[in-house]
């Protein structure tokens, strides 16, 4: 998964985008990522957030979701794929393109709130 989202790089941000060709949001980056691969999870991030099983954060592994609530509604969440060492792949937001950030960012540390493992 991390390899195939890492091959989106520089993609553009696109509100209900879920393939390189018209961009991507955040869910549907995780979404193509897995299909890719073979695996079906959720395509919106309500759901991914509650996809697979939920693991301590400092046990996560690349590949796993991540999730961040970054906002007051109940569908004000942000998801990502794990990366591994502290970094994860996401879309970010309007304007922005498919990056890799740390989850050592005090905004990042902040907002986390789960890490789901839809692959055992």
């Amino acid at each position: 998964m991390v390899h195939t989202a890492y091959s989106q790089m520089g993609k553009k941000y696109r509100l209900g985008g879920a393939s390189p060709q018209k961009g991507f949001d955040c869910s549907g980056l995780i979404w193509w990522a897995y299909r890719q691969n073979g695996l079906n999870v959720p395509r919106i991030t309500v759901d991914q957030a509650r996809a697979g099983q939920s693991v301590p954060k400092n046990l996560a592994r690349p590949g796993d979701i991540v999730v961040f609530r970054t906002g007051q509604s109940p569908r004000g969440l942000h998801t990502g794929i794990y990366a591994g060492g502290d970094s994860f792949i996401h879309s970010p937001r309007r304007g922005e393109r498919v990056r890799m950030e740390s989850m050592n960012i005090p905004y990042w540390r902040s907002k986390l709130i789960s890490v789901r493992r839809v692959v055992r």
